[in-house]
């Protein structure tokens, strides 16, 4: 069994209110953050959301009080945690005319995404280029490959991957030429084109990464959520972002800033949180995480 380590565990239950009733966990995964919040705070309903309909069954079987302890799995019995298939970006949606006490969105993948090389987020495996959290989303990493013109193309790569316009217009116009010749149409066909133009493993990765934010609307989703989440927390209640890429955390924190300069909000994390030296050397996947704090007046 995979297993997803939290990042920022105890950094994320130091921040929820002490009063809190009713908790949504935007980017459920595995569910690890609302099982230990679930501990903690025992009369708090927790909201957990995720858009992959995989992993929330996964969550499921460790929370569900009538599938926790399913063989393989850790026994974790709880009653008030609600696993929702959802976006975070429709949280006014889901919440409806209730308010939040604390917001939690730890932004990203999930180790899984990676392990799971059928699905198509990692190079390592021969796989469709799917890439999709949602499967009953119709884009896939396929259709972006073979149907984004040179410029839509080279902006992605710009804007996600951080290339220059010189590269990032050869990697588009390359991959043009190749799939005229046949569609490009698993990772280690796009791993081949993008070798073409000297990438190593590590700058596929990067490429990887870009259109995975592409297919998944992922920085979309965020613009759409940092300006909703206001609106349906309760006075004094707080919202946690963990981000792992550098355009997420620099989202996150002009949107906080400006509702700080408003005088709607206060800033609790002045400076970003990153996982202490000891979390990254158990959890690798740790080291680019970034967490910022905010709460309503």
């Amino acid at each position: 069994m995979i297993t997803h380590m939290p990042v920022m565990l105890n950094e994320v239950l130091s921040f929820v209110p002490e009063w809190a009733k009713l908790i949504v966990d935007g980017t459920l995964w595995h569910g690890w953050h609302s099982l230990v919040m679930a501990k903690k705070f025992p009369e708090a309903k927790i909201i957990g959301l995720d858009v992959d309909q995989l992993m929330l069954e996964k969550a499921k079987l460790r929370v569900d009080p009538a599938t926790a302890g399913v063989e393989g799995w850790e026994l974790h019995v709880t009653h008030n945690i609600d696993c929702v298939h959802w976006s975070y970006a429709d949280i006014d949606i889901i919440l409806k005319d209730q308010k939040a006490d604390y917001i939690l969105l730890d932004l990203g993948v999930n180790l899984e995404h990676f392990l799971a090389t059928e699905r198509g987020f990692s190079l390592k495996g021969n796989a469709p280029l799917d890439m999709r959290f949602d499967q009953g989303m119709t884009k896939t990493a396929e259709e972006v490959v073979n149907t984004y013109n040179p410029s839509d193309l080279q902006s992605l790569f710009i804007r996600y991957a951080d290339f220059t316009a010189e590269k990032a217009g050869e990697l588009a116009d390359t991959i043009v030429r190749e799939r005229k010749k046949s569609r490009i149409k698993t990772t280690f066909d796009l791993k081949h084109v993008l070798g073409l133009c000297g990438l190593g493993n590590s700058a596929v990765a990067v490429i990887f990464q870009a259109i995975r934010i592409e297919v998944n609307w992922e920085l979309n989703n965020l613009e759409i959520f940092l300006k909703k989440f206001p609106l349906v927390l309760k006075s004094w209640g707080r919202c946690t972002i963990l981000s792992y890429h550098s355009i997420e955390d620099r989202l996150v924190k002009q949107s906080f800033q400006v509702l700080a300069d408003s005088g709607e909000c206060k800033l609790l994390t002045k400076k970003v949180i990153a996982p202490h030296y000891t979390e990254v050397a158990k959890n690798k996947a740790a080291r680019s995480a970034k967490m910022r704090v905010i709460e309503k007046n």
